[in-house]
């Protein structure tokens, strides 16, 4: 994932994330089942004044007017996309421990889960960083 799409990543609530890594068919199905669309927690996407939106193909940051939820992946009016499958392929690369750890936290208190999720979130933007070997 780009580190704009971790970013996106972490708008969902943590349990959702841990969700994702536990069962990702699943959470994915209640995500999008959710037809969610909300003002973005990140400071920079806030002033922008987008929209985290829920669509058939996954989520996005994007501009709002799309009430209908119409607008494809590659619609410019996005600044961000995370497909289904791009969710799924994330929770795949986890390791079985880190699947179980996620599986743990999602009866751990609040703060606990989003540490789990800030540390899944940063061994994915590690293993996302381009090397020369």
């Amino acid at each position: 994932m780009t580190p704009e799409q971790l970013r996106l990543l972490t708008e969902l609530d943590p349990w959702q994330i841990l969700g994702l890594a536990v069962d990702p068919k699943g959470a994915c199905a209640d995500i999008r089942d959710r037809h969610g669309a909300n003002t973005p927690r990140d400071e920079q996407w806030y002033a922008a004044s987008v929209t985290r939106a829920t669509y058939r193909w996954g989520i996005a940051i994007t501009a709002y007017g799309d009430y209908m939820r119409e607008r494809g992946v590659r619609d410019p009016q996005h600044a961000v996309t995370l497909t289904w499958a791009q969710l799924t392929a994330w929770s795949v690369a986890l390791t079985d421990e880190q699947r179980e750890r996620a599986r743990q936290a999602l009866t751990a208190t609040r703060d606990e889960q989003r540490a789990l999720v800030a540390e899944l979130v940063a061994v994915a933007s590690h293993d996302a960083e381009p090397t020369l070997f």
